[in-house]
C-alpha cells in the first residue's frame, strides 16, 4: 500500500511568538497582538526608545515581521542582543525569517538560542515551541532519531506547560515520526494522547486527527476501519486547507481501490482533480490512481495513457516504480507479454537503485515489503510460461534483496511502545543499514555461479507470488517449477498446522502439496529448503509422505536463499578457536545451567553462567568452532535479543559485531521464528547474516527437559563436525521413541549441510 497523506499538526506562528505583558509596555503588546503593526511599530519603537524595555523591542521585531520587514526584524534581534536584552521569543522571530529565506542551518542555530532562552527563564511552553519547530527542520533533513527526540522532548515539555493546545501539537509531531519508521502502535498512542487534548469546537484539528488515525489503521490493513476514520474527517473538513481536503479524497480513493470499490474510489478521485488549484500541474499521484481505477474497469488505453502521463513527468523513484509496475500489469491484461515483462524489469530496476542508494534517513521500514510486487509480477509471467530457470534467478533476486527489509520488519513489528523502545528500534535500524549493505549473505549472485556452488545437491525453493504459491525442485543445476496449491489455502493450513503439529491429517496434506510427486529425491539425500511467506515457520521435518515424517527419509537444512548458502559457505583462512558455552547467564534458569555443563564436558571445556556469562565473552566467540547459547531470547523493538548476565545483545549488535562462529546452538524458545516473510529477522538468521555456517534453533518454546535430551543427542550423534546429519539423527531417536513433534519438531538447522571440517569442493551427499 502506498503512504497515506499522514498531516501533522502545525501551531501558528503567533503562538510560537506571543510573549508575556508587562505594564510599561501595555499598549505596545496590545497593538501587536490585535495585529495592527503599523502603529504597534511606531509605539513600541517610542516605549523602547523612552524606557529600554526588551519586551517593547521584541513587539517592535515581531511587528516588523508581520509587515513583511525581515530586514528590519533581523536588526532588532541584532540590537536587543548587542544590549544584552535578549528575551525569549527574539531568536524564535529571527529564525522563522532564516527559515522563510531558506537559510536553514541559520535558523536552526536560532531556535536552539531561544530554547537556551526560554530554559533559562523556565518557560515550558516556549521550551515545547521551539523543541517543536526544531522537530520540523530536522524532519525536513530526514534524520529520524534526531526528530523522534525533539519531538519526544517537546511532548514532555508541552506536559510541564499544562497547555492543551501545545501538548496536542507535540503529540501529533511525535507521531509524524513514529509513523514514518513504521512504529505503528506508538503513532497510534501518540494520536490517541492528541486526541484527548484537542479542543471538541476544533472542527479542522480533529478532521486532522482523523486523518492521522486513518493513515495508520490503512498501513495495519485494517481498511474498512481507515475509510471510516477518513470519512469522518471529511465530515468535519469545512475549516480545512483545499491541500488537506484533496489529500483525504486521495486516501478515500485509495482505501476503496484497496478494498475492490471502484466506483467510489473514482467518485473521490475526480473530486480532488476537479478541485485543483488553478494552473496547478497534475500531481504523479493522481495519474497513479487513475490508473488503477481504470485498470479495475477495465479499460486499459485510459489506464496506460494515465501512466505515461506521469511517467513522462521525471516522477520521483518511490512513484515511478509503481507506475512502471502498473504498466506492467496493463500490457499483461492486454496480452502483451513481453511489453508486461519489459515494465516489470523496470519496476525492479528502480527498486534496486533505491536500495542501493538507501540511507537510514530516506527509510520508510514498513513500506520495503511492498515492493516485491514487481518481483512476484515477473515470477508469475516466467513460472506460468515454464521458464523455470529465469524464474529460479527472479525468486533469488527477491530473496536476496529481502535481508534488510526482514530485518526492518523485525524491528518494527514488536508489541512494545514508549520512549525507550521506539528509540531501541530507530538505533537498531540505524546500527544495521550498514551492516546489511556490507553481510555477504545478502549480496546477489550470477544464477550460474550459485548453481555450480549448490552441485549435486538437492534444494526445494518456494515462492509465494500473490495468489500463487509454486516450488522450484533444484538439483544437478537444472529447475523444475511446480504449480501448488492457492497460497491462501497453503496459509491457513499452515497456521492450523503450527497451532497443532501434532494433527497427523494435516502434516499429510501439507506434505502432499508441498511436497509434490517428482520433486524428491531418493531416500537419504539432504533437502535444502527455501521456504517464502507463512512456511518459514513451519516444522518441515513433521510433514508425511507416504507414510513417513519427512525428516525420516531426508536431513533438513533451511536457508534463506541458495545465494546466501553460497556465500556462507565460502572457506575462512583462518582455524576456529575453541568451543564456548554460554549458560543461564542470570541465575534463573538451572536446567540451562546442567544442559551447559553437559555440552561443554562433550565439547571439551568448561561453561560460563551466572556472571561470568556476558556480552564481552559472546564478542570474543566471532571466531569460535562452536558456540552454544542456554538463555533467555526474545522480540522487542530493536529486533530479536538474547539474554546475556549484563545486558540484552540484539541481532542488530551481532551482525555489526560480525558475531559469526562457524556453529551456533540457540538452546531458547522461539530463537527460529521470523516475524516477517523471509528467513532474515530471527536470531538464528542474524548469526547467519555475521559469518555463521550453521545454526541451530527453534521454532516455538518447550519443555526443558525434552528440550535438552534432543540438544545433547544432538551433539552425542557430532553435531558439532556435521549438524545436519546429527539433527536427522536426533530427531528420528525422537521419532522411534514415541515422541510428539511438538517436542522434536521445533528445531531446525539453518546455513550449511556440509560437515563444518569438509573440504569446498565436496559437493553433497547422503545422510
Amino acid at each position: 500500500m502506498t503512504r497515506r497523506h499522514a498531516r501533522a499538526w502545525a501551531l501558528g506562528l503567533a503562538a510560537l511568538l506571543a510573549g508575556c505583558r508587562r505594564s510599561g509596555v501595555q499598549d505596545c503588546l496590545g497593538l501587536t497582538e490585535a495585529q495592527r503593526y503599523e502603529e504597534a511599530v511606531q509605539r513600541c519603537e517610542e516605549v523602547y526608545a523612552a524606557e529600554g524595555d526588551a519586551e517593547a523591542g521584541v513587539a517592535a521585531a515581531r511587528a516588523h515581521y508581520f509587515l513583511g520587514h525581515p530586514d528590519e526584524a533581523l536588526a532588532w534581534r541584532d540590537r536587543l542582543v548587542k544590549a544584552g536584552k535578549a528575551r525569549p521569543g527574539i531568536e524564535a522571530l529571527a529564525a522563522a525569517v532564516h527559515q522563510q529565506r531558506g537559510e536553514i542551518e541559520e535558523a536552526e542555530r536560532a531556535y536552539r538560542r531561544d530554547l537556551e532562552l526560554s530554559r533559562a527563564a523556565g518557560d515550558h511552553r516556549r521550551v515545547a515551541d521551539n523543541l517543536y519547530r526544531l522537530f520540523y527542520l530536522s524532519w525536513g533533513g530526514d534524520s529520524y532519531r534526531k526528530s523522534y527526540l525533539l519531538a519526544s522532548e517537546s511532548l514532555r515539555e508541552a506536559v510541564q506547560a499544562q497547555d492543551p493546545k501545545v501538548q496536542a501539537g507535540a503529540a501529533q509531531a511525535l507521531f509524524t515520526s513514529l509513523y514514518e519508521i513504521g512504529d505503528l502502535e506508538g503513532a497510534h498512542q501518540a494520536l490517541e494522547t492528541a486526541r484527548e487534548l484537542i479542543d471538541e469546537e476544533d472542527r479542522a484539528a480533529r478532521a486532522n486527527l482523523l486523518n492521522n488515525l486513518g493513515a495508520v489503521l490503512a498501513a495495519e490493513g485494517r481498511l474498512a476501519l481507515a475509510r471510516r476514520r477518513f470519512e469522518q474527517a471529511l465530515e468535519l473538513g469545512d475549516g480545512l486547507p483545499m491541500k488537506s481536503l484533496r489529500g483525504l479524497h486521495l486516501n478515500l480513493a485509495e482505501v476503496h481501490l484497496d478494498l475492490g470499490d471502484v466506483q467510489r474510489a473514482a467518485h473521490h478521485l475526480d473530486w480532488a482533480w476537479d478541485h485543483l488549484d488553478p494552473g496547478q500541474s497534475i500531481p504523479v499521484s493522481f495519474y497513479c490512481y487513475r490508473a488503477r481505477v481504470e485498470l479495475l474497469r477495465g479499460r486499459l488505453a485510459e489506464a496506460s495513457e494515465a501512466l505515461a502521463k506521469a511517467l513522462s513527468d521525471d516522477p520521483e523513484p518511490e512513484w515511478a516504480w509503481q507506475l512502471e509496475y502498473r504498466q506492467g500489469l496493463v500490457a499483461e491484461a492486454r496480452g502483451d507479454l513481453p511489453a508486461a515483462e519489459a515494465a516489470y524489469r523496470r519496476s525492479i530496476a528502480i527498486v534496486e537503485e533505491m536500495r542501493r542508494s538507501l540511507g537510514f534517513d530516506e527509510l520508510k521500514a514498513w513500506l520495503l515489503d511492498e515492493k516485491r510486487q514487481p518481483f512476484e509480477a515477473l515470477f508469475r509471467l516466467q513460472a506460468r510460461a515454464g521458464r523455470a530457470q529465469e524464474a529460479l534467478a527472479t525468486a533469488e533476486h527477491a530473496q536476496a534483496r529481502t535481508l534488510l527489509d526482514a530485518f526492518l520488519h523485525a524491528s518494527s513489528s514488536s508489541a512494545a511502545s514508549g520512549d525507550k523502545a521506539s528509540l531501541r528500534r530507530i538505533e537498531g535500524l540505524e546500527s544495521l543499514l550498514p551492516a546489511m549493505s556490507e553481510s555477504p549473505v545478502a549480496t546477489l549472485q550470477p544464477l550460474e555461479r550459485v548453481l555450480a556452488a549448490f552441485g549435486d545437491r538437492h534444494g526445494l525453493v518456494y515462492f509465494d507470488a500473490g495468489d500463487d504459491l509454486w516450488l522450484i525442485a533444484v538439483a544437478g543445476g537444472r529447475a523444475r517449477l511446480h504449480a501448488l496449491a492457492p497460497a491462501a489455502e497453503v496459509h491457513r493450513l499452515g497456521d492450523r498446522f503450527l497451532a497443532d503439529p501434532e494433527d497427523a491429517s494435516l502434516a499429510k496434506r501439507l506434505g502432499e502439496i508441498l511436497l509434490p510427486a517428482g520433486s524428491l529425491p531418493e531416500k537419504g539425500i539432504a533437502l535444502h529448503v527455501v521456504a517464502d511467506g507463512v512456511l518459514g515457520n513451519l516444522p518441515f521435518a513433521a510433514l508425511r509422505r507416504e507414510g513417513s515424517y519427512l525428516v525420516e527419509d531426508h536431513a533438513l537444512v533451511l536457508i534463506p536463499s541458495l545465494s546466501a548458502l553460497a556465500a556462507l559457505e565460502e572457506s575462512r583462512r583462518e582455524s576456529p578457536g575453541p568451543a564456548l558455552v554460554l549458560a543461564d547467564p542470570q541465575g534463573n534458569l538451572p536446567s540451562a545451567r546442567l544442559e551447559g555443563r553437559e555440552v561443554a564436558r562433550l565439547l571439551g571445556g568448561a561453561p560460563l553462567t551466572a556472571g561470568s556469562a556476558v556480552s564481552a565473552e559472546l564478542r570474543k566467540a566471532s571466531r569460535a568452532r562452536t558456540l552454544h547459547l542456554a538463555t533467555h531470547t526474545g522480540l522487542d523493538p530493536g529486533g530479536a535479543w538474547l539474554q546475556l548476565a549484563d545486558r540484552r545483545v540484539g541481532a542488530s549488535e551481532i551482525v555489526t559485531g560480525r558475531i559469526g562462529p562457524r556453529l551456533v546452538v540457540l538452546a531458547s524458545c522461539s530463537s527460529g521464528v521470523r516475524p516477517g516473510r523471509q528467513m532474515w529477522g530471527s536470531l538464528g538468521a542474524a548469526f547467519l547474516a555475521a559469518g555463521s555456517r550453521a545454526v541451530l534453533a527453534s521454532l516455538w518454546s518447550i519443555e526443558d527437559e525434552p528440550a535438552r535430551d534432543l540438544v545433547l543427542r544432538f551433539y552425542r550423534e557430532g553435531g558439532a563436525s556435521d549438524p545436519a546429519a546429527a539433527l536427522a539423527r536426533a530427531q528420528r531417536v525422537a521419532i522411534g521413541q514415541g515422541l510428539s513433534p511438538q517436542q522434536w519438531a521445533p528445531f531446525v538447522l539453518f546455513g550449511s549441510d556440509r560437515p563444518l571440517s569438509e573440504a569446498l569442493d565436496r559437493k553433497g551427499g547422503k545422510t
